[in-house]
């Protein structure tokens, strides 16, 4: 299966445009998921392959390009456009963090074609992509950041509206072909952000440009959109999607919407949802952002201030581990502080989505739950009020008090890290959770992670199952220094006191492909020479082993290894070496060329007897 072409999630990088039913939208490129996306937003879809192939007097609202783009070609589309039309096209960064990181480009077998300018290489920066549009007659354009790329979009950022430190984490596979792991591209997002350089580097970009006289890109509102993310890696029941935008006045929203028709309930359940929390909660320090419903979904105050995940990144990269231990517990008191706690009792609901689940008796339960009140869902005010901003994971039956605590917990300090500096066990010991009861939401969490996804395959296992490997430079600087190890050629010096480790030179075949053409100077004191051709079982092809100035390409040697044709070797030892007993008065330049092949030690333990029995008897035979 191309799960690259085949995947509904390939068709998010449009799917958020304010694209009406009436509509008329031109995608160029072949018929997939896009098109069959396009054409549950708009009743007129065009598909073509080519620009030769647009029909000469057609006129569309929405012209979208994927990927490989001519820039040549940007004129025609413009020509194409009605009077309000625009151009949205997505491409890949030539610069973008992914393809520094080790990963190739689509259509290429090469790293880094971009950056050396390989022919063929599909990726652009912002300057070019804005020069080709300005000289094709586009008055304007904006730049999104598909967030992790274009094939597989689940965040669309702008610059009014970019990535916090920490959010860039969730890094889709790579199913087209293996790629190198240079370094950390999360850790690398962070410090782009904290410099002003993430448009430079995003993985790809997303330009929606029109000519002039055509408004910018708006929603059926009359709201520009910053922001937009994808929850559509679920159950077709839970696919919904989070707006930001921005209206005239510089109010800006936030909107979830329901990506689905099936997912409608998702959303309308909300208002209900906070209704019953704020009645359970009112005695604590504890607000629940307020909602309306609105023509395209459901409308949240849009909170400024920093998260509880924040404000404990800041205490931990302080050392503050006691600071931050007690902001937690003034956290599980909070949340403790529901009201109408009663012994929980474990309803068919209940079991609908967690599962059967063994717990000791006498744990409280809430009538309603927010299981999601993790610390990035919290936003905490001036005021000193905590906003829950995000309660879609609620549910209006008994759930255990603790299985809150315990998300809250494993969701923070069992993640990167940093946060691990925090013990674990002893917040679990503070918020009174025991061991037997973790056991028990272990197996909570999974079946409702299980209900989420409702029979889909999420991309996270689709890779497990399809992807293609990553090879981590430090993995690949190990084996590389393991294999340098044993394939090295050690000389070792015997001066008429034995040989010993003090007294050696150490050689490594710089392609890393055991071959060795040396030319070593024996000092006149030196009365024995040993060459160790690794450590390794290994076969030894010896072309020359010889003193300068002598005839013979190979002098006479002692070694622990077997003859096995010509003068190459089979050491079934991983101590393999050959001594050099008579060393000339003069011309004491030792010229060495030869290669070393690894091996198993018991492949050649296996092979040495029948070697050697054959050798004997041509010996024997004189053949």
């Amino acid at each position: 299966m191309d799960i690259v072409t085949t995947s509904y999630l390939r068709a998010n990088i449009f799917a958020w445009l304010p694209i009406g039913r009436k509509d008329a939208v031109l995608y160029i490129g072949q018929e997939d998921v896009i098109v069959k996306k396009l054409r549950e937003m708009s009743d007129n879809v065009a598909c073509v392959r080519q620009t030769n192939e647009i029909p000469a007097q057609a006129k569309y609202r929405y012209i979208l390009c994927l990927g490989d783009i001519r820039t040549n070609e940007l004129p025609v589309y413009a020509a194409h456009l009605s009077g309000d039309g625009k151009l949205a096209l997505a491409v890949s960064n030539a610069y973008g963090l992914k393809y520094l990181a080790g990963v190739k480009e689509r259509g290429l077998d090469t790293y880094f074609g971009s950056v050396e300018g390989v022919q063929g290489a599909e990726g652009y920066t912002k300057e070019m992509l804005a020069d080709a549009l300005l000289s094709a007659g586009f008055a304007w354009h904006r730049f999104y950041y598909p967030f992790p790329d274009y094939l597989f979009t689940m965040s669309v950022y702008s610059d009014a509206c970019l990535p916090k430190q920490g959010e860039l984490i969730d890094q889709v596979g790579n199913f087209e072909s293996e790629r190198l792991v240079l370094f950390d591209e999360a850790k690398a997002a962070d410090a782009l952000l904290a410099r002003g350089k993430f448009s430079e580097f995003a993985n790809a970009y997303l330009v929606v440009a029109g000519k002039e006289g055509t408004p910018e890109l708006k929603n059926g509102s009359g709201e520009e959109i910053l922001f937009v993310k994808f929850s559509n890696d679920r159950g077709e029941t839970h696919n919904i999607r989070t707006y930001i935008t921005q209206s005239a006045d510089g109010k800006r929203r936030l909107i979830k919407a329901a990506d689905t028709i099936q997912a409608l309930p998702q959303i309308d359940n909300l208002e209900k949802t906070r209704a019953a929390l704020s009645e359970l909660y009112v005695d604590s320090r504890f607000s629940f952002n307020v909602c309306s419903r609105r023509a395209d979904g459901m409308e949240f105050a849009f909170l400024r201030g920093h998260t509880m995940e924040e404000e404990l990144d800041g205490l931990l990269l302080q050392g503050d581990l006691t600071g931050a231990s007690a902001r937690l517990s003034e956290l599980f008191q909070e949340i403790r502080a529901c009201r109408r706690l009663e012994p929980f009792k474990e309803t068919q609901a209940f079991q609908s989505v967690f599962g059967h689940t063994a717990l000791p008796e006498g744990i409280l339960a809430a009538p309603a739950a927010d299981i999601d009140m993790i610390l990035s869902n919290i936003i905490v005010g001036e005021d000193g009020v905590w906003t829950v901003i995000d309660y879609e994971w609620s549910f209006h039956f008994p759930i255990p008090v603790n299985f809150i605590l315990y998300r809250v917990i494993r969701y923070y300090a069992e993640t990167t890290q940093a946060r691990r500096a925090l013990d674990a066990e002893a917040l679990y010991q503070t918020a009174g959770i025991a061991p037997e009861e973790r056991t028990a939401y272990a197996a909570m969490e999974e079946a409702f992670q299980e209900y989420v996804l409702s029979g889909h395959k999420p991309m996270r296992r689709l890779y497990q199952e399809a992807g293609r490997p990553a090879y981590h430079i430090s993995s690949l600087l190990h084996t590389i220094d393991g294999l340098e190890r044993r394939s090295a050629l050690q000389i070792y010096f015997d001066r008429g006191e034995g040989f010993s480790e003090r007294d050696t030179v150490v050689y490594h075949s710089q392609s890393l492909d055991g071959a060795y053409c040396l030319e070593i100077n024996i000092p006149g004191d030196v009365r024995q020479v040993r060459i160790d051709p690794g450590s390794q079982a290994c076969t030894v092809d010896l072309k020359r082993l010889a003193f300068y100035g002598q005839k013979d390409d190979v002098l006479e040697f002692i070694s622990n290894g077997h003859k096995l044709f010509g003068n190459c070797y089979l050491f079934d030892t991983d101590d393999p070496n050959l001594l050099l007993t008579q060393l000339p008065a003069a011309n004491r330049t030792l010229c060495l060329d030869l290669r070393i092949e690894g091996m198993s030690l018991a492949a050649a333990e296996w092979i040495a007897p029948k070697i050697d029995a054959k050798y004997r008897l041509k010996k024997m035979l004189k053949l």
